[in-house]
């Protein structure tokens, strides 16, 4: 266990090694832990997925809002008691209940891309080794965060689901675009029907164009998005909403989101992000300045928005 990024860490990631004979075992610990993990305070996400289809080893990650949920999910009988009666599944040898590290996860700090493969029928081996391969290639280099292996899920879904993450899109690009890459996918060719790909960035894309550097991080995007949306709302209450009192709920609702959007979405959130594109990606030698610069410009703003519209209503 890594304690030494505890203060910062929102998430903590479980390595299991399973024993050959333990998949439906397994499967139905996973929803215990699933059901468990979800009711927990403070619980934001669970990611449990194997290093590949068919792979013994399995990540499992717990995402928590903040350190101190974190560390009571830690610490929890329910868990410690789940993890008790996962032991027996384990491979002797294998990766131990305390094989686990906490750290910081940003959902929003790297790129990734989604590739659907159709497999064909009797090649499912071979794509598994292949998939093996593929993998320990793309670890090495830079910027890589990950990958996840999903088989077909259903007999309507028959596509394998590779998650593939880099830090940024530059990184990204530079796997996908790589002569080892070129070399690996000719060589698994003729076991695929079909591939399809395509790029999942943040939710917040279009507002904070890409300039092959890593997106600001989640909290900056949401924080502006706030800056710019609560005003818009405000004043949608103290104008729009006497001129809509006479329409049913659904209808009123409908025309005030319809316009929240539009404005935030043009021009509002392009300004604010010109305006304050030196504190979301500030200059590494300038980063710790701009960092506490920006957040007390940002603290200013939320305070004068609400100062106003204080004496507005």
């Amino acid at each position: 266990m890594n304690d030494s990024t505890l203060p910062a860490a929102t998430a903590i990631t479980t390595n299991v090694t399973l024993r050959a004979d333990m998949g439906q075992p397994f499967a139905a610990w996973q929803s215990k832990f699933t059901s468990g993990a979800s009711q927990a305070a403070g619980f934001l996400a669970l990611d449990i997925a194997p290093a590949f289809a068919g792979s013994p080893d399995w990540r499992i990650i717990q995402r928590f809002r903040s350190p101190e949920a974190l560390e009571v999910w830690r610490t929890c009988p329910v868990r410690e008691q789940l993890f008790a009666e996962l032991a027996p599944m384990r491979q002797a040898g294998g990766a131990r209940a305390d094989d686990e590290t906490v750290h910081a996860l940003d959902p929003l700090s790297c790129v990734t891309e989604v590739i659907m493969t159709v497999v064909e029928a009797g090649k499912e081996s071979i794509f598994r080794s292949w998939a093996e391969t593929i993998q320990a290639s793309q670890s090495m280099f830079p910027g890589y965060m990950g990958t996840l292996v999903q088989a077909p899920v259903s007999e309507e879904m028959q596509y394998w689901t590779t998650l593939v993450r880099f830090s940024t899109p530059a990184q990204l690009d530079a796997w996908l675009g790589s002569t080892d890459r070129k070399q690996l996918l000719e060589r698994v060719q003729p076991n695929v029907a079909s591939w399809k790909s395509y790029r999942m960035q943040s939710p917040f894309a279009g507002w904070f164009p890409d300039t092959g550097d890593k997106p600001p991080p989640a909290w900056k995007q949401t924080a502006l998005v706030l800056l710019v949306l609560f005003p818009v709302v405000m004043l949608e209450i103290k104008f729009l909403s006497p001129w809509l009192a006479g329409l049913h709920v659904s209808i009123a609702t409908f025309i005030g989101n319809a316009i929240s959007v539009s404005l935030v979405s043009w021009p509002l959130m392009k300004v604010a992000v010109f305006f304050m594109g030196w504190w979301l990606r500030p200059e590494p030698a300038q980063r710790r300045r701009r960092e506490m610069l920006g957040a007390c410009t940002m603290l200013g703003l939320y305070l004068i928005e609400l100062a106003i519209f204080m004496l507005v209503f």
